[in-house]
This record gives structure tokens, sequence and C-alpha cells, in this order.
């Protein structure tokens, strides 16, 4: 068993790892800098300006993701007009 950030994602083995790596979509890099960003967190890395503004910076990201995927409830406007 393979492990990345402290055992928070798993993987079978290194070639699981490998081909997970290589063919991550936009939903699964987001899930990968979300943990990475939780055990940075857990291990006390980031202060509290610090980690507030990570978080902000990572819910723009999953906002602007699901706009694109069509996973936003905000997500109503065909023209791309709504920002």
């Amino acid at each position: 068993m393979e492990h990345i950030f402290g055992g928070l994602i798993e993987f079978e083995d290194t070639e699981e790892f490998d081909s997970f790596v290589y063919n991550m979509d936009k939903k699964q890099a987001l899930m990968v800098l979300t943990k990475s960003l939780e055990f940075c967190q857990l291990n006390g890395v980031f202060n509290l300006m610090e980690a507030n503004a990570l978080y902000k910076c990572l819910t723009k990201l999953k906002e602007d993701a699901n706009k694109d995927t069509g996973d936003s409830v905000h997500n109503d406007d065909t023209n791309r007009n709504i920002d």
C-alpha cells in the first residue's frame, strides 16, 4: 500500500499512483490539493492568516471548476456572462 500526505490519499501500489497522477482530471487535482493542504494544516504548517488565504483560494478554484463542469447551482448562464 502506497500513501501520500500522511495517509490521507492511498494507492494499492506505485503503478496505481503513477496512473492516477498521469490521468487526473480537474476534480481529482483539486482533491489532491485539498488533501495536501489538510495534511499541512494538521501538522501546523500554516498560521491562521495563511490558512484563511489558502481556504479562500481553494474555494475559488472549486467554484470555477464546478462552473466548468456544470455542477454548480450558479451555472445557469449558457453565455458565460456570470462571473
